[in-house]
């Protein structure tokens, strides 16, 4: 079992087992723990990847089949990039190397994406309050939305009632005045006067008939009001009905998916009390899980070569120089033959010429020159030595150049990721340029 879970080791570092048992303990140690860093992160977003899906389906098959095939990903690609990576004798040149920083932009956008869910469940009980508050302000929201609509409709039964009521109180005057008039008492009130006789004389015919024409009009404005009334009464009834289909939608699609939580999240990061430490809790989290998925290929630049490494180049360089040496050797061998059959071909001419040309020298010369080259000048050949400044500067400095340049847009745009603001993208691409022609020239003065 021991010896099976070390070789997983290894091979979740990506390191040649052959060259590795012709090395020390150490080195196994070292490379068994790259294996083990390179595997945390993968068991990190098997949960992470099934807490996501959860929150979408309640299907158990779903959200573990997604979690085993997101670690799968995420291990192929730690280990893919730990086991590309070759270090150099010098571990502080490799911190600054293209290949390790891109690298490493790339484990900080995996442990990102691993790292997120992973907050979302730690804050899972403040999130499911925080949505069943969220879910109580939309219902208040429609309530009071259709409250206020039933309200008006209440406003106008009101008002009619209140006519009748207005009536009916008149009406009630005028029979407490036609009282005081069959009695003899002289008195005055709001719906009238009295005249002080006592008997039954044309003061109180005349108050009869006012509340007999009142009570005409009162049975007409109560016929037509309990009319309006009743419409009013089936207005609320529909209100209220179409009130509590709109409260049973909003209850069914009201989502706790994982973009609610999300929003969730914002809310208990903007409020007065408590939203700061949530915030620092979040971005430490996301810090710590992001630092856990860089570990194996920071590790690896920031250690010695060891033996394995040392191995593994001397491995690297008899492959690299066993066939192109051979081929190298051959052209030699058909060069040099070619150079001497060409020598011999000029030899035998100018022999030729000796013998059968019997002129002066400057003709001879002449003839000469097709095979002995004789007017070629002394300089030929020779590249010409003046300083190119500007060619000379790129070819120190332009590659350095382009690398920061790279740098710099890769640190603004996790700027601009982390804090969802774009003015971070044109200012902080030149401040990460400096930063990282700084650093540069410092490590370059140091190495």
């Amino acid at each position: 079992m021991k010896g099976l879970l070390f070789d997983f080791f290894v091979w979740s570092a990506g390191s040649d087992r052959e060259i590795l048992d012709r090395t020390g303990r150490s080195e196994h140690i070292k490379h068994a723990g790259y294996g083990g860093l390179v595997l945390v992160p993968a068991v990190l977003g098997l949960f992470s990847m099934m807490y996501a899906v959860s929150t979408l389906t309640s299907k158990p098959f779903v959200f573990i089949g997604a979690g085993i095939i997101w670690a799968a990903i995420v291990f192929i690609f730690d280990r893919f990039i730990v086991s590309t990576f070759r270090k150099s004798d010098n571990p502080r040149k490799d911190l600054f190397s293209f290949l390790f920083l891109s690298r490493l932009l790339f484990s900080i956008g995996i442990g990102v994406l691993v790292s997120h869910p992973i907050v979302l469940l730690v804050f899972d009980d403040s999130l499911e309050q925080e949505l069943f508050a969220m879910k109580e302000e939309g219902e208040k929201a429609i309530y009071d939305q259709y409250e206020s609509t039933v309200d008006v409709v209440r406003s106008r039964d009101s008002l009619l009632k209140g006519e009748v009521e207005v009536k009916l109180a008149e009406r009630a005057c005028k029979e407490k005045l036609l009282l005081f008039e069959m009695s003899g008492k002289d008195t005055t009130m709001n719906c009238g006067t009295t005249s002080g006789m006592k008997q039954y004389g044309p003061r109180a015919k005349e108050i009869k008939e006012e509340i007999v024409y009142l009570n005409e009009e009162i049975a007409a404005l109560r016929s037509k009001n309990d009319t309006k009334i009743g419409d009013n009464t089936q207005e609320i009834t529909k209100l209220q009905a179409d009130r509590a289909a709109k409260l049973k939608s909003f209850n069914d699609q009201f989502s706790y998916n994982y973009l609610a939580r999300e929003v969730a999240l914002e809310r208990l990061e903007a409020k007065p009390v408590g939203g700061t430490s949530v915030k620092w809790t979040k971005w430490f989290l996301i810090v710590f899980f992001v630092l856990v998925d860089i570990l194996p290929v920071f590790f690896k630049a920031s250690t010695r070569p060891g033996e394995y490494d040392r191995l593994l180049d001397k491995e690297r360089e008899s492959i690299a120089n066993s066939f192109p040496a051979y081929e190298r050797a051959q052209e030699d061998r058909v060069r040099k033959a070619y150079v001497d059959q060409m020598a011999q071909h000029r030899v035998d001419e100018v022999n030729r010429t000796f013998q059968e040309k019997k002129t002066s020298f400057p003709e001879l010369k002449a003839e000469l020159s097709q095979y002995l080259n004789v007017n070629t000048p002394f300089e030929y050949g020779k590249e010409d030595t003046k300083p190119d400044p500007v060619g000379q500067l790129w070819s120190r400095s332009g590659l350095d150049w382009l690398r920061y340049g790279f740098y710099s847009i890769g640190q603004s745009g996790f700027l601009v990721a982390f804090t969802r603001d774009w003015a971070y993208l044109t200012g902080g691409v030149w401040v990460f340029f400096l930063l990282n022609l700084l650093i540069g020239y410092v490590v370059k003065r140091t190495v």
